[in-house]
């Protein structure tokens, strides 16, 4: 992931990192700097998460937790000892739903690129197009 100089750290990185801290049992510091490391981008799709509580609150009737939320993903699935990443919600729920090893196969193929930079293109396109996201996540295209 490119480094970009202007990136720092917000209210809702801190309060996010927080949370995650509660759950996960890592030190604040260690979310801080995940945030950091990754300038607050997905590492599948490098499109910019979302950190404020809002779109991480799925809402009785109404909107579920946002596509570009940040999710934590373990490196290796179920094991917090070879660390962690960030990768949007939707993503991280795909990634969920498939063996590891057929998702790292699947990470190698153009199909996947191309549906990463359509997310990416959207992503920093609209972020507030939840409709365009699942689209682009369920048919591959908007």
């Amino acid at each position: 992931m490119a480094v970009d100089q202007k990136f720092s750290l917000t209210a809702d990185h801190r309060r996010w990192a927080k949370s995650a801290k509660r759950k996960y049992g890592q030190p604040m510091a260690h979310w801080l700097e995940l945030i950091e490391s990754q300038q607050g981008r997905c590492v599948f799709s490098e499109a910019p998460l979302l950190f404020d509580s809002a779109s991480g609150t799925a809402q009785k009737n109404g909107h579920g937790v946002h596509p570009l939320y940040a999710a934590v993903d373990h490196c290796a699935p179920g094991c917090d000892t070879l660390g962690h990443q960030l990768v949007s919600y939707d993503l991280n729920d795909l990634k969920g739903h498939l063996p590891p090893a057929c998702f790292k196969d699947l990470c190698a193929t153009p199909s996947w690129k191309r549906l990463m930079q359509r997310w990416r293109e959207q992503a920093e396109r609209d972020p507030s197009d939840r409709d365009a996201l699942r689209s682009i996540r369920r048919e591959g295209h908007t």
